[in-house]
């Protein structure tokens, strides 16, 4: 009689610990409780349980794997989530569920489960242990089907990729085609076809694309772009529909349009925009200011259910990486008939707003228009001319000095109201012609700029008013208030540097802690753990606010070549302008509205997260070159693995704790600080220290540093916070 797997595990004098407890989740999973006595049965199967498997039972309970209650039953405890893998070999599995509860992994569990897979965790709970342990069972869902990497010769023959990120497998990748001129330390992205749970078992793959020499110029963030499924191209149908389009305006596109040509209307961008897609005006009036915010009607060429128009939503966002756009339309549209660039006719949608003399808006006009932009003017010129060291002309520079006021105004009135306005600067990366970093600077932002941004603001607030008075199936921007745990949170933060935020938390109570620490060196951490602690920011249906903002009504309008909810209110709009919405349109409006909301959101926060890989990308390029080099930086964050520096430069990297003094450190989360027991000294948010480039990975984009021997932590009390005087900006 030929036995089965039961009855050899029950004749074993030894059993085998991770086959045994494999076969005792396989009875568990998903099940209720069951008596411990028909979980042995069925594990003896037709044999009379031993005595080893009694006790591997036992040692199964004991060690935290079955949970057994007051009836005598045995169950297991599961999760699924996301697997993060530190790159020291170990992982933690995070779900929305159990937020704060991350599962610790240690390496020996991992299965061949890699970072960002969804995946089935046994979870343990260990007395004495800070958290819940667990082992990987299963993986739901693999993060990526594509890799990235390096080839190289397998020992066995044939080829393998060698992955950027080490916390992805080995891919074998068989033999080259013939002529495909492969070579050791080319960069290639490849389609695993073939991955095994079983860790031991090789992961297999195909070369879809050689991308290039590891040095190339551009290889670096084409790589991230596969690793981001970020894709340049467009199919051939996107293609063939933005060809048919015409390269300039036609008579019959001018019916019904509001004629501006002869306005005086000018654009403002940064020097190297291409995809220019607003252009101001403003006019004295005898009540106040008229303002005229004029946008590409892209919606007049990309038609809803065109290819152009199902490849836009699927985009939903132009990507800005650090050294190139990948559009969410074709250049043809983008950078061509949709944008406004100047003396030349372009198709637009104008939102009129009428302001009394201290900015107040008064009245709101929307009308289908024609534009020919005057001037193509960038920030630097216009920042010129309102600090009055350059001179365009007469007229030109008494519009920019007229529009530098209403833009005092709003802002006043956006400030008083208690609108949050974050003052954190960004890092610039300079390149070079090879795509090399050069330099990283903080990116300036000027009137200009902030005349820009009050405009634009002023023109969404006016349309989603509109949206709302003619009950239009509009997409809105939606910035719900911060959650009390995270305010909680935040203000432990800031009472450990001295600060106090009153309950309930407002936008205005927020802005006058941001105008209390403005100045002070710790006035970046507090800026940025704020951002951290308020929600996200999305795209929905109903309009609830914005809190950020502190504005009633808000929807996004002025940027339709390059997000897709802009397209979207302006397709409601025009449509409404032209004849109101009959039931049919406004029920199939409605009907898919939402889900463009919540798709738009996604694709926003993958290129949000997209930009900032690249940026931090070049960054530990940069930093690569500088081993050894020494800087003035400032704490920006304290964990219970060390703590995060930031140089002037606004790059971060990390110190580990084993690289701190010697000394026992505790970590303190309620202050935010690093305490050594042994000498009391402390690390603290906000703390200048002096540290030394010790390593980076590029591929991981993470750089690390250890502190300079003169560098000292604090004494044991918080910090004195000395009274400075407050500057006007």
């Amino acid at each position: 009689m030929k036995e089965n797997g039961d009855t050899r595990l029950a004749k074993s004098k030894r059993i085998a610990p991770e086959d045994f407890s494999e076969k005792v989740f396989a009875l568990l999973y998903k099940k209720p409780p069951i008596a411990e006595s028909s979980v042995v049965a069925r594990l003896a199967g037709q044999q009379k349980a031993t005595k080893a498997l009694y006790r591997a039972f036992s040692d199964l309970r004991h060690e935290g794997w079955l949970t057994r209650d007051f009836e005598g039953k045995v169950s297991v405890e599961t999760r699924i989530g996301t697997l993060r893998v530190n790159p020291r070999g170990f992982g933690f599995v995070v779900s929305p569920e159990h937020l704060g509860d991350d599962v610790f992994v240690p390496g020996r569990f991992l299965l061949s489960a890699t970072h960002d897979d969804q995946v089935v965790v046994w979870v343990r709970r260990v007395h004495g242990t800070p958290g819940p342990e667990g082992r990987i069972m299963d993986v739901a869902e693999r993060a990526h089907s594509h890799l990235v990497g390096r080839l190289d010769h397998n020992r066995g023959g044939g080829w393998r990729v060698i992955p950027r990120d080490m916390r992805q497998p080995i891919v074998l990748v068989g033999r080259a085609d013939a002529g495909s001129r492969w070579h050791t330390g080319l960069i290639v992205s490849c389609r695993i076809t073939d991955w095994p749970l079983d860790p031991k078992r090789p992961v297999r793959g195909e070369v879809d694309e050689v991308l290039g020499e590891s040095d190339a110029p551009g290889v670096d963030v084409r790589a991230l772009m596969v690793e981001r499924h970020l894709s340049a191209e467009f199919s051939a149908e996107v293609l063939q529909e933005a060809d048919a389009l015409p390269d300039q305006v036609r008579p019959e596109d001018l019916a019904g349009r509001e004629d501006l040509r002869d306005r005086l209307i000018v654009t403002i961008d940064g020097a190297d925009a291409k995809d220019l897609d607003d252009a101001i005006s403003v006019d004295r009036t005898d009540a106040g200011y008229r303002v005229g915010v004029h946008i590409a009607d892209v919606s007049y060429y990309v038609r809803e259910g065109t290819a152009l128009d199902l490849e836009a939503r699927n985009r939903g966002t132009s990507v800005y990486l650090v050294d190139r756009v990948i559009p969410m339309l074709p250049e043809r549209l983008s950078n061509g008939i949709a944008s406004l660039n100047p003396h030349a006719p372009r198709l637009t949608v104008t939102a009129w707003m009428d302001l009394d003399h201290h900015g107040r808006r008064t009245g709101v006009r929307i009308t289908r228009s024609v534009i020919e932009s005057q001037h193509r003017l960038t920030y630097d010129q216009v920042n010129q001319v309102l600090a009055g060291t350059l001179t365009l002309d007469s007229r030109l520079d008494e519009m920019l000095t007229l529009a530098g006021e209403v833009r005092n105004q709003l802002h006043h009135l956006r400030v008083q109201r208690g609108a949050v306005d974050f003052d954190l600067p960004e890092a610039k990366v300079i390149l070079s012609e090879a795509g090399h970093p050069v330099d990283i600077v903080p990116r300036n932002r000027g009137l200009a700029e902030s005349l820009i941004e009050e405009f634009m603001l002023l023109a969404n607030e006016a349309v989603a008013g509109e949206l709302l008075r003619h009950r239009l199936p509009g997409l809105f921007r939606v910035h719900d208030e911060p959650g009390d745990d995270k305010m909680d949170q935040f203000r432990e933060l800031i009472g450990a540097l001295g600060y106090r935020l009153p309950k309930p938390v407002s936008p205005k109570s927020l802005q006058v802690l941001l105008n209390e620490v403005k100045g002070r060196p710790e006035e970046r951490v507090i800026n940025s753990a704020l951002l951290r602690s308020m929600k996200q920011a999305r795209y929905g249906p109903v309009n609830t606010g914005h809190f950020g903002l502190a504005s009633r009504e808000y929807a996004h309008f002025t940027s339709p070549i390059r997000r897709y909810p802009d397209l979207w209110v302006h397709r409601v709009l025009t449509e409404h302008l032209l004849r109101p919405l009959n039931s049919e349109d406004r029920e199939r409006l409605e009907n898919l509205v939402q889900e463009v909301g919540e798709s738009s959101s996604a694709r926003e926060r993958e290129a949000m997260e997209a930009e900032r890989d690249s940026v931090q990308m070049k960054e530990a390029e940069y930093m690569r070159d500088r081993m050894g080099e020494e800087y003035q930086a400032v704490i920006s964050g304290v964990t219970n693995f060390g703590i995060f520096v930031e140089l002037p430069n606004l790059i971060e990297g990390l110190v580990r704790m084993e690289d701190l003094p010697q000394d026992y450190w505790v970590f303190d989360p309620v202050h935010y600080r690093l305490k050594g027991e042994r000498t009391g000294r402390v690390f603290q948010l906000g703390q200048e220290v002096e540290v030394i480039v010790a390593g980076v990975d590029v591929a991981l984009r993470r750089i690390d540093f250890k502190l300079k021997s003169s560098a000292a932590a604090a004494p044991a009390h918080p910090p004195a916070r000395k009274r400075k005087s407050r500057r006007r900006r």
